[in-house]
């Protein structure tokens, strides 16, 4: 084996990772390619395995993550925390093993990595495989949050030594970006796939691989939430994946109607294949119904799933529509007579429409689908063969068999292959779905005083009948000791850390015009402006807000605020907030309510909110939102048009300040990881975290410090121990795993184009 061949491994794998991962520092030699960021001891590598260490007793190329610390124990930590967040990546890497590594140091070193067939060293095709292999591991596979958690953890001063531990939430993502008021869909690219494997694609379309050998043709293609990778299908309903999970297929059955099409769904769980006869095979989704069972006038030739993934629609070639679960029947054909036969469909991303498409290019439009165009009844276009629906829902794409595209709406024009001599025709098309950079926002609260700055007293820390400075009204001491939120010292460091953790909108609790809060919000706002921070206004529910609000939103606008968090909005009634949007059609509102009604469904939050001219939502609660909670949250928001903004936390402990005795414990760390791990995984327009400072409650991440309260004996609760840090380090964990976990977000996010 020649270094050219790992050489190959390195230029490619630089093509397949996203701009913020390819600033690698790497090793390599004729024997293997090792990359890492900031630190070598965590690193991802490519080796020819000696038959003498091999598994299989004969040469062969691992791949994958190696933790190959000087020090045994901080290998096997590491790699505890790994194992414990297996469910968010072994469902991407079924073949990963976990454990010693391989070789002479197998002892001390640790491994998360498979194996691959090495019977030509030298064949560039395997190269170009174990880089796509290496850039699943760096990129998705552990994590689209926990490979980065490691990598960006080794590259933090002084290195978190454990890993996300009890992550939660799976890896369903949704990631159609439907604001109300500025939507931001910027249709990317696409992909069409040919019968006979081959994949040609345009715009950011990121090519993952074609098919070599085929058993019968492909028929069908489908993508990730992300848009990072894609599975075709054939005929038979054998499966090939590419940089996606393969999670089963029919290719062994005996089929009583050929597979047609192929439908991932929009919660990144699985995908469903189709059969002519409406047979409907499911992997990693559920089975919500098929036709397999009915005697069908026409074929089934497409189908198309609802975005909450519980439902889904198949059309047959006479525009007769069948569906199934939460997929509402909006219309069809089936009893037109059609000059050609219906080929394809395609939802918009409310759930609540579709298009069918002829052979001809003939578009018919259901529900709340538009009508953007079509090429019907053009003798100079080769028949079409599929179509893809715009992340907007504003436009469409068709594709025909000479691979020639025919853009409609939003749909950006990005290349074709009708100008190519195809060896086999186009069978499909594929749009590559947006999900926008992404938001990190902090709860953030100025209402601390110190006698020094308020001129009467403390204000806040000696909340729940305590004296300050010693004894405060929290349950963990701050690292700063007690401050003013109008010190410009103390509020420039506060925003420098939150910079530096990779948050970057300051989302500040407001209580009405001339409230301390208010009076600290220029401070806040000109220190987060030097560090590059955006400032939200936390719309508390101060006892005028129902009579005065309309008016304090227009004095926050005229202050230069733009977005809104409205807390406990279902306090007013929906007519207010619509009136106050209706005043002010340029700012953005996020609602609240109380977790219940959060998680009602259609007819909860969702609802008020659409009623309410509100942009999104977000749940703030640090007590009764789990990181599985977020994904359906998210997917029923977005089938409403409405941002989604979950928010994470590190725990609760109010017990020092409030008359709560509930608590929720921070589990050394495990609280933070699970609920940002599930905030990942449902893809959201905006994660923010309860909260920087909220030391009543024990939300906060602002760093805290051990302290005993002189001559008491009562000592403070602190971060000791947790991510596995020990003091002082510990002091700044939190902001340490917060960029850590932004960055792990940001990774997953699609960039947009030039």
């Amino acid at each position: 084996m020649s270094r050219a061949f790992f050489d190959q491994i390195d230029d490619e794998l630089r093509g397949l990772l996203g701009p913020a991962l390819r600033t690698y520092e790497s090793a390599r030699d004729s024997r293997l390619i090792k990359l890492w960021y900031g630190e070598p001891a965590i690193h991802f590598e490519v080796q020819l395995v000696a038959r003498r260490w091999s598994p299989v007793e004969r040469p062969v190329l691992e791949v994958g993550l190696h933790l190959e610390d000087p020090d045994p124990a901080v290998n096997e930590r590491r790699l505890a925390g790994v194992h414990s967040a297996r469910a968010t990546w072994a469902g991407l890497l079924p073949d990963a093993g976990v454990g010693p590594a391989l070789g002479p140091r197998g002892g001390a070193w640790r491994r998360v990595s498979e194996f691959m067939e090495c019977t030509d060293p030298d064949d560039p095709d395997l190269a170009s495989e174990a880089a796509e292999r290496l850039a699943l591991y760096v990129r998705r596979g552990l994590g689209g949050s926990l490979v980065a958690l490691l990598v960006a953890a080794a590259a933090l001063p002084g290195t978190v030594a454990q890993a996300a531990g009890g992550a939660a939430g799976g890896t369903g993502r949704v990631v159609r970006q439907v604001g109300t008021r500025d939507p931001g869909h910027v249709p990317r690219g696409y992909w069409l796939a040919a019968a006979n494997g081959g994949v040609f694609s345009y715009g950011n379309a990121p090519f993952k691989g074609s098919v070599g050998a085929l058993n019968k043709p492909i028929v069908g293609m489908a993508t990730t939430p992300l848009g990072d990778g894609y599975w075709m299908a054939g005929s038979d309903g054998g499966i090939f994946a590419f940089n996606v999970p393969f999670l089963g297929s029919t290719g062994g059955l005996q089929l009583n109607q050929p597979v047609v099409s192929i439908i991932a769904s929009p919660l990144g769980a699985g995908y469903w294949l189709v059969a002519a006869d409406g047979g409907v095979f499911n992997f990693g989704v559920p089975l919500l119904g098929s036709t397999g069972n009915l005697k069908l006038n026409k074929p089934i030739v497409g189908a198309a799933a609802t975005p909450t993934g519980q439902g889904y629609w198949l059309v047959a070639s006479d525009g007769g529509i069948f569906a199934f679960g939460d997929a509402a029947f909006l219309g069809s054909t089936g009893s037109t007579p059609l000059n050609k036969p219906i080929v394809g469909m395609a939802s918009t991303p409310t759930g609540q429409g579709y298009w069918l498409v002829a052979s001809d290019g003939g578009i018919f439009s259901f529900g709340d689908a538009a009508f953007f165009g079509s090429v019907g009844g053009n003798p100079a276009v080769k028949p079409v063969v599929g179509m893809a629906a715009t992340p907007s829902g504003q436009g469409y794409w068709l594709a025909g068999s000479d691979g020639g595209i025919f853009s409609f709406g939003d749909a950006t024009f990005f290349g074709s292959a009708g100008n190519l001599r195809l060896r086999a025709p186009v069978v499909g098309i594929v749009g590559v779905p947006n999900t926008g950079p992404g938001k990190v926002g902090v709860f953030y609260y100025p209402w601390y005083g110190t006698p020094a700055s308020t001129g009467t007293g403390w204000k806040h820390w000696d909340q729940g009948g305590h004296t300050p400075p010693d004894d405060i009204g929290s349950s963990y001491y701050p690292a700063r000791g007690p401050y003013s939120s109008t010190d410009t010292a103390v509020v420039d460091s506060q925003m420098a850390e939150l910079a530096r953790a990779g948050v970057n909108q300051v989302i500040v609790s407001w209580w009405g015009q001339g409230s301390y809060e208010d009076q600290a919000l220029p401070v806040i706002q000109n220190a987060a402006a030097a560090h590059g921070l955006g400032v939200a206004i936390h719309f508390e529910p101060y006892g005028s807000r129902h009579t005065t609000g309309p008016a304090d939103i227009g004095y926050l606008v005229a202050k230069g605020i733009k977005v809104f968090y409205a807390y406990q909005a279902t306090l007013e009634n929906s007519s207010f907030w619509a009136t106050i949007r209706g005043q002010n059609p340029n700012i953005t509102m996020f609602a609240n309510g109380s977790p219940s009604y959060t998680k009602a469904g259609q007819g909860g939050l969702i609802n008020f909110a659409l009623l309410g001219g509100f942009d999104g939502i977000y749940t703030y609660d640090p007590i009764n939102f789990s990181g599985s909670d977020f994904a359906p949250l998210c997917a029923l928001a977005r089938a409403n048009r409405l941002q989604c903004a979950p928010s994470v936390t590190p725990g609760f402990d109010g017990t020092r300040a409030t008359t709560l005795t509930v608590t929720r414990p921070r589990l050394g760390g495990g609280t933070y990881d699970s609920t940002w791990a599930g905030a990942i995984a449902a893809a959201p327009e905006i994660i923010t975290i309860t909260s920087y400072n909220e030391w009543h409650e024990g939300t906060q991440i602002e760093p805290a410090k051990p302290f005993c309260i002189p001559n008491q004996g009562t000592c403070y609760a602190d971060y000791t121990g947790d991510f596995g840090l020990a003091d002082p380090q510990a002091q700044q964990g939190y902001l340490m795993r917060t960029a850590v976990w932004s960055a792990a977000y940001r990774s997953t996010r699609t960039p947009g184009l030039p």
